[in-house]
């Protein structure tokens, strides 16, 4: 089946102002609309953290610094897995394209 050729991306001069103006037109009243609701944003909140005064503050550090380690852990464990995987997978390619003499 033979490709169809691309479309030209030229276009008259009155087209491309008009659609920048568009453009434009849209960003400035996205703009005027975040000023005049501040609260509709979608900005996420950061974490504040664990304040010092918090009861066994240092346990709950130690228990969210083990639960990271045992994750990374997990993801490394995978990840050599993986590639023992692929190992076995290539090597028995490997043994089946071998010629038989």
């Amino acid at each position: 089946m033979v490709p169809k050729k691309r479309m030209s991306k030229r276009m008259s001069c009155a087209k491309r102002y008009k659609n920048e103006k568009r453009a434009k037109e849209h960003n400035r009243k996205l703009k005027r609309d975040a000023k005049k609701n501040p609260h509709h944003s979608n900005k996420s909140k950061k974490d504040p953290g664990i304040p010092n005064s918090w009861p066994f503050k240092e346990q709950l550090l130690n228990e969210i610094e083990e639960r990271k380690q045992k994750l990374a852990q997990e993801k490394e464990d995978k990840k050599k897995a993986n590639q023992a995987k692929r190992q076995k997978a290539k090597e028995a390619k490997k043994a089946n394209d071998a010629p038989a003499a």
